[in-house]
């Protein structure tokens, strides 16, 4: 196990590949924001750990094994470099090798490091990918990101996009996507405290998809228009309720859209410049772990700004 510590930190995962700086960059940038420890840890993925014990194998056994240990050895290297730069950046930054499931270790991990956020790479091994989908280009993000999000019972904070990360994110603008839900109140509460600390500028927005179907230029005045316009209304004034209720003062955005929620939230924080999007993640009883929602899901995949899940239980 590894050393408790006493000062809380936040915990950055990093593959040492070659898109792995950005999340190191995230991770300097929320340690200077909170005035935290940043932990760099490397999981070594221990799945195909075995080795071969039949007669006659002892020399292949023995290169695999001398060859995995000069591996380690590079990995252990890499990582200090990086712990290096970090610490160039100006924060207190310890970092560590260890052995495992990454999905099962990183939440463990942060637990025991007393991380009040995991930082984590939006991509795997194969590094930047995607896909079209609807006239949407949509990233493909790795199946780590995706696990330790289910499982963690902490914010996590993934890496997408390319947008520049402001140092220390000072002055950042925070786009709180909500569906009134418990999940999402725990995101804005999470996202108020971390504008608070840097700050920035607080936004919220909800999407609607208004009853009668999408609207057209062409079209006459109707049931449908008015069931359009009424659904609208009462959207609105929902929503500037919740923000009267949990978010005082914050600017508030009502995106109407027939399209999918994800790609209205993640085309809103474009249009506000936000530098961060902060969705809510919901509790359910599959397997005990966390469901990530089809909008959140999507969010990750074309969002081009880093992407902050926060879990409904999250302190």
């Amino acid at each position: 196990m590894l050393r408790l510590m006493a000062k809380a930190s936040i915990l950055c995962a990093t593959d040492l590949t070659e898109h792995s700086h950005r999340a190191a960059d995230l991770g300097v940038a929320a340690a200077k924001a909170f005035a935290a420890r940043l932990d760099l840890v490397h999981v070594i993925d221990d799945a195909d750990s075995w080795w071969p014990e039949s007669p006659g194998l002892e020399d292949v056994t023995d290169q695999a094994r001398a060859h995995r240990t000069r591996y380690e050895a590079v990995l252990e290297a890499q990582l200090r470099d990086e712990q290096e730069r970090c610490t160039a950046a100006g924060v207190e930054c310890e970092a560590f090798v260890v052995r495992g499931r990454p999905w099962r270790l990183i939440p463990e991990i942060a637990q025991e490091r007393l991380s009040f956020l995991i930082v984590i790479g939006a991509y795997g091994k194969g590094g930047k990918r995607a896909v079209d989908r609807g006239g949407v280009s949509e990233r493909i993000i790795g199946s780590t990101a995706e696990r330790v999000i289910r499982v963690a019972d902490r914010p996590v904070f993934v890496s997408t996009g390319e947008h520049d990360i402001p140092d220390g994110l000072a002055g950042t603008k925070w786009l709180v996507g909500t569906d009134f839900s418990k999940s999402s109140t725990a995101a804005l509460s999470w996202a108020k405290r971390a504008v608070a600390r840097v700050g920035g500028e607080l936004h919220v927005a909800n999407v609607v998809i208004p009853a009668g179907g999408e609207e057209k230029p062409d079209e006459e005045r109707s049931w449908r228009q008015v069931l359009r316009d009424q659904s609208k209304l009462e959207a609105g004034q929902k929503l500037a309720d919740y923000i009267a209720e949990h978010a005082p003062g914050a600017e508030h955005h009502q995106v109407v859209s027939p399209d999918y929620a994800s790609h209205a939230l993640c085309e809103a924080a474009v249009i506000v410049e936000a530098d961060v999007l902060v969705l809510g993640t919901q509790h359910h009883s599959v397997l005990g772990r966390l469901l990530v929602g089809s909008t959140a899901s999507r969010c990750l995949r074309i969002a081009p700004m880093p992407v902050l899940m926060v879990p409904e239980g999250a302190r």
